[in-house]
């Protein structure tokens, strides 16, 4: 796509507003679904375990991100700097100190999650690991996308002087150099190097390839994105068949860095399972057409990502005090509840109530999310909000 095309596609958006590309908002509810849906041990949507979510769900979130940068944002560096900082470490930060203050005040009720209070935890950690506090651990993607972004616009400025036959760098070879990076990242945490220091760096290089990629698929691919839907998931599916009888493992952790059992299969897994939810996406985008709601959890996954972890313990803390007060749930351990983060009580066993977990903690964010929202609107407004539906 040329800058001029691009910049037509940019206008027509703003144009239609924020519900323009449904297709995204559901991607980006989906792999927001799957991000809490693994970790509550469930794999609802893993199509039998064909596309395991942790061979793709973080990789997806960095082509979303992608998808959206602007081209031409290395000219403006500073700029760029300073609203990526504003909009994506501003609340990160706030977040992590209430988190922080919060694991203090639990840790003399008896819990035992999140470490203490200290320039490292708030400042340091997440840079390095993101589970400092632990009640806000997922959210760790932030800082490392933070990273990834930087490092994308400084690599961009630096290769843009570059010319081969007086033709400047394109997408292609910028995805051709972000690969070979991202394969140096995990060569680098295969040879054992992927703890404190090292994680911030391999995170980074091995998110950057994915990155490229939603900008690459928007600048060029996506117009010539046209194949019939039978025949592009039926070459996926295939595709993931022979990874699976292959016998190596598809799962490796992102957060960690670990787990990988090659230098590019984690990009093979990565890239069928964005491919295939891509498409899932756009077909689901006409049948949700513009659904309000989902537009708001899609517009909203920085939210879910960051709370559902106390989202959880908001819920067993019901289900803790209702034990402690009446005769229902008896079997509640208040012990796992103190001393597990993952513990969840399930009223007479019962798997089902797995679903109740799921809902809630996806819900709950959204919820605070939009109260705040309003109460924004309400401060910056001076007055009461005529309507309380979702903004668009």
């Amino acid at each position: 796509m040329t800058e001029e095309k691009s910049k037509f596609h940019d206008r027509e958006q703003r144009a239609e507003g924020k519900a323009v590309n449904m297709q995204f908002a559901l991607l980006s509810a989906l792999g927001m679904f799957f991000v809490v849906d693994g970790h509550l041990n469930n794999s609802y949507l893993d199509i039998g375990g064909l596309f395991p979510y942790y061979s793709f769900h973080m990789p997806l979130f960095a082509f979303i991100s992608g998808y959206f940068y602007r081209p031409g944002s290395e000219e403006r560096i500073g700029e760029y700097a300073r609203k990526k900082i504003l909009r994506l470490l501003g609340p990160y930060m706030a977040y992590n100190l209430i988190y922080g203050i919060a694991a203090q005040f639990l840790h003399g009720a008896g819990f035992s999650f999140g470490g203490s209070l200290s320039f490292r935890s708030l400042f340091l950690e997440p840079f390095m690991t993101g589970h400092q506090f632990e009640y806000n651990l997922a959210a760790w993607f932030v800082p490392a996308l933070f990273l990834v972004e930087m490092a994308n616009v400084l690599l961009r400025r630096g290769v843009k002087g570059l010319r081969t036959s007086g033709t400047a760098w394109n997408e292609y070879g910028i995805t051709v150099l972000y690969l070979l990076i991202g394969a140096g990242g995990i060569s680098i945490a295969m040879s054992g190097r992927f703890r404190q220091g090292w994680l911030t760096l391999v995170r980074m290089m091995f998110l950057l390839p994915c990155y490229q990629w939603g900008t690459l698929y928007r600048q060029k691919l996506e117009e010539k994105d046209r194949a019939g839907s039978l025949l592009y998931m039926g070459v996926l599916i295939a595709i993931q068949f022979i990874l699976v009888l292959s016998g190596r493992p598809l799962i490796y952790s992102v957060a960690f860095c670990n787990g990988f059992t090659g230098l590019l299969l984690p990009y093979v897994t990565a890239a069928t399972g964005i491919a295939f939810w891509l498409r899932v996406s756009r077909i689901g985008a006409g049948v949700v057409k513009n659904s309000a709601a989902l537009r708001y959890f899609g517009g909203h996954t920085y939210a879910v990502m960051m709370h559902h972890v106390m989202a959880l313990m908001v819920l067993k803390t019901l289900f803790a005090a209702f034990a402690k007060y009446t005769s229902l749930f008896m079997g509640f351990s208040f012990e796992q509840y103190k001393t597990d983060l993952w513990y969840c009580y399930f009223p007479k066993d019962l798997p089902q109530f797995r679903v109740l977990y799921l809902i809630w903690a996806i819900a709950l964010p959204l919820v605070f999310q939009y109260l705040l929202d309003r109460v924004k609107g309400v401060c910056r407004k001076g007055r009461m909000p005529s309507s309380w539906a979702p903004p668009a």
